[in-house]
């Protein structure tokens, strides 16, 4: 009989009485599955949360030979919105990054902490703006990876490449608070690369936001 195992550490576990599927508690590093018990592993919007070469470590572990990933995520840290607000109440409401359009674009690349601050003031109160820059700046709750990062992570893995591709589109619009003009950047995509590329020691390029990536486990041989 086919089932499937759900894991997340933000939903409670619940299952069905004929045990085809089960939703875990837990962690995509640590998946409840045994060595090669699974035929395929399926992500939606969750890698860009997560250590990506811890989990496809474990995915590895727990697909068959042959088995497929198949993982489509974003906003990614290299995306015009990377930021992604979400995961954070203001004033008992959750902030969504595609309803909530508080920060401006690149507001996590282009910006110094001083910076955003100062964009911020023109046009929002205090505790928000300091729940902003935090989140920015501070929060973990993004992993904070570039594409050139997800590809290096990929070819790391030990599992054969089937696709790796992003889209730059941005799917909502941003309706932005009233900032005063003379404090928003006009970012340029290239000085934003040569600037991210010397920070970084690599290239990089910024802009890439939804990926899809799709990988194989190897036959053994």
């Amino acid at each position: 009989m086919a089932s499937w195992v759900a894991v997340d550490p933000r939903r409670p576990a619940r299952g069905d009485a004929r045990d085809r599927y089960r939703v875990l508690p837990v962690p995509a590093e640590q998946m409840p599955v045994p060595d090669g018990g699974a035929d395929a592993v399926f992500s939606s919007n969750a890698f860009q949360f997560v250590d990506v070469p811890a989990v496809l470590a474990e995915v590895h572990r727990v697909l068959r030979p042959g088995g497929l990933l198949y993982a489509h995520f974003g906003p990614i840290w290299s995306a015009v919105d990377g930021h992604q607000l979400e995961y954070v109440r203001y004033r008992e409401q959750d902030l969504l990054f595609w309803r909530d359009t508080l920060l401006p674009p690149w507001a996590h690349l282009a910006y110094s902490r001083d910076e955003l601050r100062a964009l911020l003031a023109s046009a929002l109160p205090a505790d928000l703006i300091d729940l902003l820059v935090w989140h920015v700046f501070d929060s973990d709750t993004v992993n904070r990876m570039f594409f050139e990062d997800y590809v290096q992570a990929a070819l790391g893995s030990g599992l054969d490449w089937v696709q790796v591709s992003a889209t730059h589109e941005l799917d909502y619009r941003l309706d932005l608070p009233a900032f005063d003009p003379s404090l928003l950047r006009t970012v340029d995509p290239g000085q934003l690369a040569a600037r991210w590329s010397a920070r970084r020691g690599a290239p990089t390029r910024p802009g890439p936001r939804d990926v899809l990536m799709v990988l194989r486990r190897p036959e053994d041989r």
